[in-house]
């Protein structure tokens, strides 16, 4: 994940955060967006809008090119922990940087502080060591925290940090301070201090509870604890995506890894007051299981593509299977995504009108069909519903009564597959309801995905149910393509892998605020290193041991040290146990994976386009590149986008290429894909180069994209290293980067 695009995640997870107190928003209920901004003279139970300005300019050093941009304020909400509003302020730089600052509107307490800034991106030589990241930390928390809250504070790192922060280890270091009360940590409590590569602090989180804490007097002693947790500890056996794992956002982004680790509703606490076995939801943990909806797997092959016609013929097989008579009303168009695997893929939405619903107002019901012939979308009306804050509902349904309605219209829709979903039947908090009643959100409930029985944990979708009515009236699944995972089923148990992490940690009181909840528990818990046992191996996967192997330790004072932090930076380029191999032939799989990640960038994305039809769209099979092989979505991304031509029997993604294949390939991103066909258009620049690899030739030289080291000889049979490999890219992007 680059910085830019963690800071930009890290933007959305901080309104869940900070509003809340907790580190997830609540479930069950419509997430929507925060209320608009408010008036600069209107108060908010405190600052107004201008003393919000002139605080955070007092707490930090706005760069004087930056301008205000945006400005928003947060009601408080007294349900939930976090019981002051906000005041969220944003500066920007063009396109060049953001600051985004979210500020306590009673006290002036900073909350939440990101910075980027396009300057910070260059491939810098040399980076701050260790200790000097820690001096920039502590310093910022010196100007922007009060001495009471620094105080209580650990020592860095010390405990868990605060949840979906890792960083990354090359370019980043991450401080996280444990909030703690005499000898007693408060897990996830605390602050979060994020230092770039040339010391400056990029991102800040403060997660400060502000009630009341229960009296850290516990009545059950260690050795019961130990005993209770020894004998009833389970975690789950689950699909866990690998980039989550190693911090590797682009090369893992579809892999997944066969792991035991502690879900929300696993028994992993002990009350330290009752000695109750609790869930990370505080509730008494139970041996919940997971039961797919029924029994029908999906068949379909991944690689069968339809078109339109098909698509439709589809849609109006589904909406016979719903309560009612319909009227087609035809194609409202589509659109194009692109999943994890790197293959775009089409979808068309088909609307239908209800026939025996009486009156003018009867809305459409749109059914959205992907070209794997798989559902994509139903809605009733327009869709994208609000959340409605401040319109009280009289009767909503019960949760249990909208949830019913949610599993009908799945088991409906998606009878083919019941077998690979299961409900994520998590028990509404005492406020979901209320919050539903006073303020008018939808309820919402998640569906799972599952392989071979076994949940994928990022896979799931979502159904809204109209409170009003108890109408299932949305459902949207998010399909990423075939999940890639390795076969081989687990080879322990959890008793074996609860015994693994064990001897990982060490046991503790500690502070544990449960998911949705509003007080925290004074438990037991197994405190320390932060990672999962491997299903197969039994392996401990230590986290902090898994991105320690992705720095780099075999490019620093290499000739090409500045392209190579380049490709590692955007994810072309593989970290394998420390090392680039920058010296290493460049295979044509590595290739391929680099054009692959290189289209996504807006630069070459608005330059190439994928030819709108059915046949372009079929995939191209190659004997040795299989739906299994790791390379397949890639390969067939390239395929799509024009950057390999649909020829030959076989791809050879393990050969090394050449400098004639590289510049054939940097052509075609450059969108110069039409004239390769036409060499009479072009003058060799070299003597050894053959007709049909003249137009590639001739603008790699144009561009100077492939410099040969004799002028008059191009070599292009000649491989390429690693290391060239990234400079090539580097120099692409630099042709397509406005002057």
């Amino acid at each position: 994940m680059t910085r830019k695009k963690m800071l930009r995640v890290a933007a959305g997870f901080s309104a869940a955060v900070l509003l809340t107190g907790v580190p997830v928003p609540l479930a069950g209920v419509w997430e929507n967006s925060l209320p608009s901004a408010l008036a600069a003279e209107q108060r908010a139970d405190g600052l107004t809008q201008e003393q919000a300005i002139q605080q955070v300019s007092k707490l930090l050093n706005i760069p004087a090119d930056y301008k205000l941009d945006r400005t928003s304020y947060h009601k408080k909400n007294q349900k939930l922990p976090f019981d002051h509003p906000l005041w969220s302020l944003t500066w920007v730089k063009g396109r060049e940087g953001f600051l985004s600052v979210n500020v306590d509107a009673v006290t002036g307490q900073l909350v939440y502080y990101s910075h980027h800034d396009e300057k910070w991106e260059s491939d810098s030589l040399s980076a701050v060591s260790e200790e000097q990241a820690l001096r920039a930390a502590e310093r910022f928390l010196e100007r922007v925290l009060p001495k009471a809250e620094r105080e209580k504070l650990s020592k860095p790192n010390e405990y868990p940090g605060l949840p979906n922060f890792t960083g990354d280890p090359w370019r980043t270091r991450v401080f996280s301070y444990t909030r703690m009360e005499d000898d007693t940590p408060f897990l996830g409590n605390g602050v979060l201090v994020i230092v770039d590569r040339t010391g400056e602090v990029i991102m800040f989180i403060r997660n400060w509870y502000q009630g009341e804490l229960p009296d850290a007097k516990a009545v059950i002693q260690p050795d019961e604890a130990e005993r209770l947790l020894a004998e009833k500890a389970a975690p789950s056996l689950v699909y866990s995506l690998e980039s989550e794992l190693t911090g590797r956002y682009q090369e893992d982004s579809n892999r997944y890894r066969l792991v035991y680790r502690y879900v929300q509703t696993d028994p992993q606490f002990v009350d330290a007051t009752t000695g109750k076995l609790l869930n990370a939801l505080g509730e008494p943990a139970e041996e919940v299981g997971i039961k797919p909806l029924g029994t029908t797997v999906n068949s379909r092959a991944a690689d069968k593509l339809i078109g339109k016609e098909e698509a439709q013929k589809i849609a109006e097989e589904l909406v016979k299977r719903l309560p009612g008579s319909y009227r087609s009303d035809g194609s409202r168009g589509g659109g194009a995504r692109s999943g994890a695997d790197g293959v775009e893929s089409r979808y068309w939405r088909f609307e239908f009108t209800p026939l025996h619903v009486q009156g003018k107002n009867a809305e459409p019901i749109v059914i959205s069909i992907s070209d794997r012939g798989e559902l994509v979308e139903y809605r009733i009306g327009e869709g994208l519903f609000p959340a409605e804050r401040g319109r009280k509902i009289e009767k909503a349904v019960s949760w249990t009564a909208a949830q019913e309605s949610a599993v009908k219209l799945v088991k409906t829709l998606l009878s083919e597959r019941l077998g690979d979903i299961y409900l994520i039947d998590r028990k509404p908090s005492r406020t979901i309801e209320e919050e539903v009643r006073e303020q008018g959100q939808y309820y919402v409930f998640r569906f799972g995905l599952m392989k071979n029985g076994i949940p994928i944990e990022d896979r799931n979708f979502r159904v809204i149910v109209n409170p009003d009515t108890g109408e299932a009236i949305e459902l949207d699944v998010y399909e990423f393509g075939p999940v890639s995972a390795e076969a081989t089923a687990a080879k322990i148990d959890q008793k074996a892998a609860a015994k693994t992490e064990r001897e990982q940690k060490k046991l503790m009181l500690a502070y544990h605020l449960p998911d949705g909840e509003s007080k925290p528990l004074l438990v037991y818990s197994y405190v320390g290193d932060e990672g999962v046992v491997d299903a197969v191996t039994g392996e401990w996967l230590s986290f902090a041991d898994l991105r320690k192997k992705e720095i780099p330790q075999d490019i620093d004072n290499h000739p090409e040290q500045a392209a190579l932090q380049f490709a590692i930076r955007e994810g072309l380029l593989t970290v394998t146990d420390g090392k680039v191999e920058p010296d290493k032939a460049a295979t044509r799989g590595d290739m391929v994976q680099m054009m692959a990640r290189m289209v996504n960038r807006i630069e070459f994305h608005r330059q190439i386009s994928v030819r709108d039809d059915d046949e372009a769209r079929q995939p191209y099979r190659f004997a040795d590149v299989d739906e299994k092989h790791p390379l397949y979505g890639v390969i067939q991304k390239v395929i799509q986008y024009g950057l390999i031509p649909k020829e030959g029997t076989r791809f050879e993604p393990d050969r090394p290429v050449t400098r004639g294949e590289a510049a054939e390939m940097a052509a075609r991103l450059l969108g110069y894909g039409e004239l390769l066909e036409k060499p009479g258009l072009f003058a060799s620049p070299y003597r050894d180069v053959e007709k049909r690899l003249v137009p590639a030739v001739a603008l790699a030289h144009a561009y100077g994209l492939l410099p040969s080291g004799s002028p008059d000889a191009f070599q292009p049979d000649k491989t390429l290293t690693r290391a060239e490999a990234a400079k090539l890219m580097k120099a692409l992007l630099e042709v397509r980067k406005p002057k």
